[in-house]
């Protein structure tokens, strides 16, 4: 398992260091998560100590959405605010994140039935 936490904690930092080398303004552990993603598809598996890491963290994903909810609480004012431009984009970003979903299930399911 330890193993499997350096390995994400390798790829955070990789992330993060990118992030700040070049100032972009996509969060480090979300780069990190996308070399880590090219790494598993180049090795074509995972390993066990990964994903006993991985699940061990996803068993308390939900305490992540406390902090979140307590900031929509105390900002409600802005929020009030700029109520039609969060809609439009979670409208949009929903759409979006759905159409490339189907789109990459499509494209791996057709893979899969290739190799088969």
């Amino acid at each position: 398992m330890l193993k499997g936490i350096i390995t994400l904690l390798v790829f955070q930092y990789l992330g993060e260091s990118l992030v700040k080398l070049f100032s972009l303004l996509i969060p480090g552990p979300v780069i990190g998560m996308i070399f880590l993603l090219i790494f598993l598809m180049i090795k074509k598996s995972s390993f066990s100590s990964l994903n006993t890491a991985v699940f061990i963290h996803l068993k308390y994903l939900p305490l992540i959405f406390i902090p979140t909810a307590m900031g929509i609480i105390t900002q409600f004012d802005i929020i009030e605010k700029e109520i039609w431009a969060i809609l439009i984009s979670l409208i949009i970003g929903t759409i979006l994140a759905l159409a490339f979903s189907a789109k990459m299930m499509d494209y791996l399911t057709i893979r899969q039935e290739e190799k088969s």
